[in-house]
């Protein structure tokens, strides 16, 4: 996670309603003076002439060409444009910010000399920002859709070389290693932009196009091309209208000539009804969390800012006028310098597998750009799409198998249609699901007793009831639609946790089984519940590979393993304790014991209470949740430990259909339990997992309170720790 603090998106939102300097120049009191562009005193006729010096001086195209399609009067490129993209896109890396070996988020950076990275303040603020940060070049996919084999091409950075951030102007420089990790890699091969200071790289306000290359959402590497105006200028900053993300921070922003005219930093955001809160996709409010920052990964933004490169190059160059690295940035990039083309499409790698044969489509396919997650796509690397024709016409409906390109910039922004055609193509027959010998001791999926059993969905398939998928199994409520349990296997082997991307959650509908059972995008949209995880995402995310690890953890974003959960109860961040709860299990149940690495199966699910569970948008809300931790003590016994949580305290904010007598002072009580306990209020029958219940309450129908993530932690540790020997 990425976070920002609120004040400074506020000065950054504040000067979008600032007049541009030409518009400024164009005002009552300016009028019969010349109008003017900020640099160097220049009309903006002179202005004009200074760009078309800069493309004859670059001479890449045609003068007169270029020149048109700087004041927009022309939209066409040579295709040298794609030779450009290659060159610059290989200068462009992942940074992936890490405390220690904990990641913390992901952002965006670029070489600008043969040492030196640019990125944003609110990336690096301080030399321990960045010391453990890493940047990873290479981090795309190939053309087959898949990760590149062999990357990314991971460097440390060396802030003791050299560092330097400015808040005013958000921008971070700071020095890279000169080989990466693995010793296979120079920065030299990697190549940077040359920050040009001359005069001309900007044509016309709200006429030239402009270019970006980034990682949103810690993403591989994208490209937000040409559909991206230049709206308007400031004294330090740019604006235009481009598709990013979180994550884009520290990205370049180029001319059609792949001259950098700036570095991305925020923009407005959008915001809730009553103006008060940053708003996530869903309209919900983005809480402030207890440093006072906000994280940028949930903010949704509606226009963009930039920070003018030539501010940056003057504020560095006269910091340091004499400093070596510094020095490096006035060294232009020699054509006889640059990588060839054959280093620029692809960094140095072992031999690409062979592709895979059902990504070969007949004459009758058709070539599809679907926005979704590519981790998500099936292990042959396809998606299979029902294309319906919905125009009406005498075609009735079509199905067409087709290989899809995955593009995750706006995968939570698909619209209702595609996503339902995503969610229809989903194959889950590569999910095996909870194993119940993962323990090396069988313990199965408990099931719901004759009370529930009416309530169990089927599979349309008809005679399963259980919903398989990586590591985990859901048992669905049909009038509910959301899970009575699900359940997950936890390996905590750090070496099968390789995927340091920042979480982005997409939520689908399960094709298995009917969607009118399921809630949906529609029903939690400005709700105020969180979709709460029951089989945690961070559980599932481990595997083989990073691509597979992120595959993994994406597919935790299916409605049958969500339920209904207030921020206050379900996100660590907030100090909700459910998501401390999760923490700290995760926590315990990886640590190595005797050279050996620790699992985990855990059991979730939410207590339903017909009776006093209110009712929003038609569906009873539950108001308190449950969840059974197995695992082997060092004394090598098989424990059980239970906790039930509620968040009936915590709903205040929530519009329900009915109002009932609810005592909101109540003081929020989460509680370790009793397996038996848990067995009545749940319907569901625990009996094979009591035996191993670690409870030490006299009764076992009374419960422990934990006040405080201290006793959380306390209790989770004593019941991880074995009896004495």
């Amino acid at each position: 996670m990425l976070l920002v603090s609120p004040a400074q998106i506020d000065q950054s939102a504040a000067r979008y309603d600032q007049p541009s300097i030409a518009e400024k120049q164009d005002e009552p009191e300016s009028r019969g003076a010349v109008k003017r562009e900020p640099d160097a005193d220049l009309t903006v006729a002179e202005n004009l002439e200074k760009r078309k010096e800069m493309l004859k001086t670059l001479d890449q195209e045609p003068v007169d060409f270029a020149f048109e399609r700087a004041i927009g009067n022309n939209d066409s490129v040579y295709s040298n444009f794609c030779e450009f993209i290659m060159l610059a896109k290989r200068k462009v890396g992942r940074i992936v910010i890490k405390d220690g070996a904990v990641k913390l988020g992901c952002a965006t950076g670029f070489m600008v000399s043969d040492r030196l990275l640019l990125t944003n303040w609110h990336v690096f603020k301080d030399k321990e920002d960045s010391r453990d940060s890493v940047v990873e070049f290479f981090y795309e996919l190939d053309v087959l859709g898949n990760p590149k084999p062999d990357t990314p091409t991971t460097f440390k950075f060396r802030p003791d070389d050299f560092f330097h951030s400015d808040q005013q102007l958000d921008y971070c420089m700071v020095a890279v290693e000169p080989r990466d990790i693995s010793a296979n890699l120079t920065l030299g091969e990697i190549g940077y932009h040359y920050l040009d200071p001359n005069l001309g790289k900007l044509g016309e306000e709200g006429k030239e196009k402009l270019n970006i290359i980034h990682h949103p959402d810690g993403d591989y590497k994208q490209l937000s091309i040409r559909e991206n105006t230049f709206t308007k200028i400031l004294d330090n900053t740019i604006w235009y209208e481009t598709d990013t993300a979180p994550g884009s921070s520290g990205s370049p922003v180029y001319n059609d000539q792949w001259q950098v005219v700036a570095l991305h930093h925020m923009g407005v955001p959008k915001r809730t009804v009553d103006g008060k809160n940053y708003a996530d996709k869903d309209g919900n409010p983005i809480p402030v969390d207890a440093t006072g920052q906000v994280d940028a990964a949930k903010v949704v933004w509606q226009a963009n800012e930039g920070i003018r490169i030539s501010k940056v190059l003057d504020d560095v160059l006269k910091a340091f006028p004499n400093d070596e690295f510094v020095l490096g940035l006035k060294k232009p990039n020699e054509p006889g310098s640059l990588p060839d083309a054959s280093v620029a499409v692809t960094p140095p790698k072992k031999e690409n597998p062979a592709p895979h044969k059902d990504k070969k489509m007949d004459n009758a396919s058709e070539s599809v750009k679907i926005s979704f997650p590519a981790s998500l796509i099936q292990p042959s690397g396809n998606i299979n799409i029902n294309i319906s024709n919905r125009s009406g016409g005498e075609g009735g409906s079509r199905g067409v198998a087709m290989g899809v390109r995955a593009d995750v910039s706006t995968s939570h922004d698909l619209d209702e249609v595609k996503k339902l055609d995503v969610e229809n193509s989903m194959d889950y027959s590569a999910c095996k699901g909870y194993q119940d010998d993962f323990l090396g001791v069988k313990i199965a999926i408990p099931k719901p007793k004759k009370a529930m059993l009416k309530f169990v969905a089927q599979q349309k398939s008809g005679g399963s009831s259980i919903f398989n998928y990586y590591f985990f199994s859901t048992i669905h409520h049909s009038v509910r639609k959301m899970p009575m349990i699900s359940a997950i296997n936890v390996n905590g082997d750090p070496k099968k946790r390789m995927d340091l991307t920042v979480r982005k959650d997409v939520w689908l509908r399960d094709n298995r089984l009917d969607l009118e059972m399921q809630l949906d995008d529609k029903f939690y949209a400005s709700s105020g519940f969180d979709k709460g995880h029951m089989s945690r995402r961070e559980d599932a995310d481990y595997g083989a590979s990073e691509a597979d690890a992120k595959k993994h953890a994406d597919l935790t974003c299916v409605y049958t393993n969500a339920c209904p959960q207030v921020p206050k109860l379900n996100r660590s961040n907030l100090n909700g304790l459910w998501g401390k709860l999760e923490m700290v299990v995760l926590e315990k149940g990886a640590e190595k014991e005797a050279g050996k690495t620790s699992r985990i199966s855990v059991f979730n699910g939410p207590i339903f209470d017909d009776e006093n569970d209110r009712f929003f948008r038609d569906i009873q809300i539950p108001m308190a949740y449950w969840k059974i931790i197995l695992w082997f003590n060092s004394n090598k016994e098989l424990k059980a430990t239970a906790f039930k949580l509620s968040q009936a305290d915590l709903v205040g904010s929530i519009k329900f259909q009915e109002e009932l007598d609810f005592d909101t002072d109540a003081e929020f009580v989460p509680f370790q339990c009793s397996i038996a306990s848990l067995e009545k209020a749940t319907g569901l029958d625990l009996s094979q997992i009591d035996q191993f219940d670690s409870f030490t309450g006299v009764d076992p129908q009374e419960s422990l309170k934990i006040d405080s993530e201290e006793s959380l932690r306390n209790l989770v540790e004593e019941a991880f720790r074995g009896s004495p020997a």
